[in-house]
């Protein structure tokens, strides 16, 4: 069933690209009114939240989207039992599966795929979906590729794999699947070891399909063009993180001959938007989400989960529209992503040579009875993790502070990291960065 819908949404998502720009807005505003009537009318927290501004059941027939009240990764977190239909998903069920169930292909309740991240906020996020949601994202997925083909290939990965990150559990997904039949083989390598691990393995492997974060793959770039690395993929895909022009620049100057494709996705909609080399730009799938851009920031509905709704969800991506002369796609064109960065903290390891820890791996670090934390490097060998611990939890704050120091230690050791050292720090708040008003995931007060 699940390869069957995946083909039918396939279908109707290739029409959509040869729609008029007025049929796609329409129906987004018709999927946006189905989302709203129904959460509505099904989940607790809406009905309440709509009701607190006067928004009556009647209104929703023709209310504006800016009628409506925002929402955010606070409100969603501290109401979020309220935000589903299946009575069985909590914040103590989703943090309990999470921790005993690292693989990123386990599904809770054999039903539900889970993500976690903090984003740049720290404070730690969960996002559900369903396997029929997902299939609508490995559907959409395909937008990747300019000439996507039933052709078998080889995969490679490069990111964070040891939990239920957005891109290694979208990148698993195929495993066990009829879906699997595309991945002629394929290769997951952690980010969080030394890249020159999988030099030899990546020589002997040739992938033909290459993805993952933005600096990782540049790191791999860099091999190539010293002559230790010897690949050539056929198509490189980048997400996860801004790819800056520099880094864009140089990936093409490597491998020429590869089309890159850098994937906009968060843990709130898995399907954002893409740019290619023959979009001249990134356009937003407005028949999956309604993104509000903003001067500072943006606001998501995400139009086909219905799982979690998540309507007019604040978001820290900002971005530029485009006007677009040469309309490819019948969808909002935009700058790439202009706000969505971090500092990465750069170590030196055990061997004395300069490393970096990325910062999405911080950014998905989990702990059960973690709520939000932040990364204070201190020196070239030492750093502080403040954490602020729920108080919902069953564990003690002394179980917590041993798991955070296992996690970090796991991290550090794969890292070849050994040597350095760290301090958990426990506190009410994460406060923002007193002269820009911001908080920072990761921030220095190195000396």
């Amino acid at each position: 069933m699940s390869f069957v819908r995946t083909v039918y949404f396939y279908n109707n998502l290739r029409k959509n690209l040869s729609k008029s720009r007025e049929e796609i807005l329409n129906i987004r505003k018709t999927k946006f009114n189905k989302l709203v009537k129904y959460a509505y009318e099904n989940i607790p927290f809406y009905k309440a939240y709509y009701t607190s501004f006067g928004i009556k059941k009647k209104d929703l027939e023709s209310i504006n989207i800016t009628d409506l009240p925002t929402i955010n990764k606070g409100i969603l977190m501290d109401n979020f039992d309220k935000f589903f239909i299946d009575k069985r998903i909590t914040k103590i069920q989703v943090e309990k599966f999470l921790s005993d169930n690292p693989d990123p292909t386990s599904l809770l309740f054999n039903r539900y795929y889970v993500i976690h991240s903090s984003g740049t906020s720290g404070k730690v996020g969960f996002y559900l979906y369903s396997r029929k949601e997902w299939d609508f994202i490995k559907a959409i997925s395909t937008r990747i590729f300019s000439n996507f083909t039933i052709t078998r290939k080889k995969y490679a990965f490069l990111g964070a794999i040891d939990g239920h990150y957005a891109a290694i559990s979208l990148f698993l997904s195929p495993l066990h699947q009829v879906e699997q039949y595309f991945y002629k083989d394929y290769l997951v390598m952690d980010i969080n070891r030394p890249l020159q691990n999988y030099v030899n393995v990546l020589n002997e492997f040739k992938p033909q399909i290459l993805t993952g974060y933005p600096n990782g793959i540049k790191i791999l770039a860099e091999l190539q063009k010293k002559g230790t690395l010897n690949i050539y993929p056929q198509n490189i895909v980048t997400g996860g993180e801004i790819l800056q022009k520099d880094t864009k620049i140089f990936i093409k100057e490597v491998w020429d001959k590869a089309e890159l494709t850098n994937s906009y996705a968060t843990s709130e909609s898995l399907a954002m938007g893409v740019a290619r080399d023959d979009l001249d730009g990134m356009y937003i799938y407005d028949d999956a989400i309604w993104l509000e851009i903003q001067e500072s920031g943006s606001i998501l509905t995400n139009l086909y989960n219905y799982t979690l709704p998540l309507i007019r969800y604040q978001l820290s991506d900002s971005f530029r529209t485009l006007s677009d002369k040469n309309t490819i796609w019948p969808f909002t064109k935009v700058d790439e992503i202009i706000g969505r960065s971090e500092i990465t903290p750069i170590f030196i390891n055990e061997d004395g040579e300069k490393d970096f820890i990325h910062p999405i791996v911080i950014a998905e670090i989990f702990v059960e009875g973690v709520t939000a934390f932040q990364f204070v490097q201190t020196s070239d060998v030492s750093f502080i993790f403040k954490i602020v611990i729920s108080k919902e939890s069953k564990l003690s704050e002394t179980q917590i502070i041993n798991n955070v120091r296992t996690k970090l230690s796991n991290l550090l050791q794969k890292k070849n990291m050994k040597n350095v050292s760290f301090e958990i720090e426990v506190v009410s708040e994460l406060k923002p960065d007193p002269k820009t008003g911001k908080f920072r995931l990761i921030t220095t007060n190195k000396q």
